[in-house]
């Protein structure tokens, strides 16, 4: 009598352990135990007399005798992912997830904002949205989609340039009676600043205090732009600031703007083969409409959001 054949749910754990390059995060992403991870794989190796993984420092990684199999093992999941879709649209009470990940200040003060008319474009899906401050993988299932103030130009993404942003310095009243109010970009020499902390910036996107000013004197640092915002609304420092984060800031006014700003891009990025699904269409869909719509207010052209 041959071998079982081997099953799909474990095929599919072995994708999610090469994807992740862990056991444990695979573990965790399939809401598995880890020992049920392990004992899966060992048993698709058995059936397919292979060994599938090996362990290095820096972590699990696919042997090159797999990696044939891990593609058509891809493509299996491409085909599950399009008929899980193709069920669902007739389904219409079926609710689905799309993850959302990109940078706290858009995430928290612009898009949340935006999400009473998210319904309007993907009533069935429910959206998760993920701040973060670093580059997303999405390769290994860490969202659904990336918005980045970058292109993130990597293989199997589908990215596009959906909107630009301006930033602009903005200070208390409470500092500008301290310190004065500057009146040229000479003047910021003898100013002092709030920002992010260098060593733990992972995107150079965001390094923007460096397109005004060089060597900055700073007076706070933090990771979170929220942080920096009401550091600068307290008086600590001067802030350079999304339009998004600091419009509309009680206890902030923006300085200089007729001299000084500088802009940064908005992608949406999303893996290739999920770019046809109608729950990520939809989400795609209401952002397009939401940096159109909005563009103005992004570079700071509005005081405020409009109403839609």
């Amino acid at each position: 009598m041959g071998k079982d054949p081997a099953k799909w749910d474990d095929l599919r754990v072995f994708l999610e352990v090469a994807r992740q390059g862990s056991v444990h995060a695979a573990a965790k992403r399939l809401k598995l135990d880890h020992s049920t991870v392990c004992r899966r794989i060992d048993k698709l190796e058995s059936i397919l007399s292979v060994k599938l993984l090996d362990r290095t420092r820096k972590g699990i990684v696919v042997r090159e005798e797999a990696q044939n199999l891990l593609k058509h093992i891809e493509q299996m999941d491409v085909h599950a992912t399009s008929l899980e879709d193709a069920v669902t649209r007739e389904t219409s009470d079926v609710e689905q997830i799309v993850r959302v990940a990109t940078m706290e200040g858009i995430a928290s003060r612009y898009l949340a904002r935006r999400l009473h008319v998210f319904s309007q474009f993907a009533p069935n899906v429910k959206l998760e949205l993920v701040s973060i401050a670093q580059a997303v993988d999405l390769s290994r299932k860490e969202a659904d989609i990336f918005l980045s103030f970058f292109n993130p130009n990597a293989p199997g993404l589908r990215s596009t340039l959906y909107s630009t942003f301006n930033l602009y310095l903005y200070a208390s009243p409470e500092y500008i009676r301290h310190h004065g109010l500057p009146r040229s970009r000479d003047d910021l020499n003898n100013h002092v600043f709030v920002g992010y902390i260098e060593d733990l910036l992972a995107i150079n996107a965001v390094k923007w205090l460096d397109d005004i000013i060089a060597a900055p004197k700073m007076s706070f640092h933090s990771n979170s732009i929220i942080a920096q915002c009401s550091a600068a609304a307290c008086g600590l420092g001067i802030a350079l600031l999304p339009t998004f984060v600091g419009a509309g800031v009680e206890g902030l006014q923006r300085i200089l703007s007729d001299q000084i700003f500088t802009s940064r891009e908005i992608w949406v990025s999303v893996r290739t083969e999920q770019s046809h699904l109608t729950r990520i269409k939809g989400v795609i869909q209401f952002l397009k409409h939401i940096f159109h719509h909005d563009q103005e207010f992004l570079l700071g052209r509005a005081d405020k959001l409009s109403e839609f």
